[in-house]
């Protein structure tokens, strides 16, 4: 009875600490608005989550950011193949992308963040420099999973998925996961950090660990709660 008690009396405080304004702050609050330049919180993935679910959220999030991406209108085929609500991602407002990149809006606010808060880090500690370019093989591909006939239809083809092959530096030099994946100097060091963290802001990476078709990238998805590989 005491204990019934006790919870109607919180439950009475929290109203009225609601009913005069009083809110959280945003990195304890699963409804504030997800901030991409802000540090992870616990409700990250939940946030993320919630911007597939309200395109104009997500697009304004990536503008806050200082992204460079362009809008596009939904596709529909061929077959199954298509997107909704995806951007043509040209930066993430710290890196460019090689070549632009189309991919859902999530996905490109899951790239930016781990641009901000893996990529960025680990370079500068690393090699006192930054990340200046993401190279990658592209977003958006209508087909099944690794080319094969049979199989289910790739996240590619929904533009939900991306695969990065390197990183190039500010000084020019250049780290690529098909060369220095498996050496035992800084840049396997830098790669194996950024697999390693990457599920901390994204929802999904497939490493050249995986299996031999990701020998030579990272396969990156906004959807899932921290899955590497």
């Amino acid at each position: 009875m005491r204990a019934f008690l006790l919870f109607l009396l919180l439950l009475a405080l929290l109203a009225l600490v609601c009913s005069r304004g009083w809110r959280p702050p945003d990195r304890y609050d699963p409804w504030a608005p997800l901030d991409l330049r802000a540090p992870p919180d616990l409700f990250l993935h939940y946030k993320l989550g919630r911007l597939g679910a309200d395109p104009r959220a997500c697009r304004a999030t990536l503008a806050q950011a200082g992204a460079r991406f362009e809008p596009l209108p939904d596709r529909r085929g061929p077959g199954a193949c298509g997107w909704t609500d995806a951007v043509r991602l040209r930066g993430t407002g710290e890196a460019l992308l090689a070549h632009p990149a189309v991919v859902t809006c999530p996905l490109a606010a899951s790239l930016v963040l781990l641009d901000r808060q893996v990529l960025q880090p680990a370079a500068r500690e690393l090699y006192g420099g930054p990340v200046a370019r993401i190279d990658h093989v592209g977003g958006y591909a209508c087909r099944n999973l690794y080319g094969r006939a049979a199989a289910p239809l790739s996240h590619h083809a929904r533009a939900a998925a991306i695969d990065l092959t390197g990183f190039a530096l500010a000084d020019g030099r250049r780290l690529r996961i098909a060369d220095d994946w498996n050496g035992q100097g800084r840049a396997a060091a830098f790669l194996h950090r950024v697999h390693n963290r990457a599920c901390e802001v994204v929802g999904m990476v497939l490493g050249p660990d995986y299996n031999l078709e990701h020998h030579s990238h990272f396969h990156v998805e906004a959807t899932g709660w921290g899955y590497c590989r």
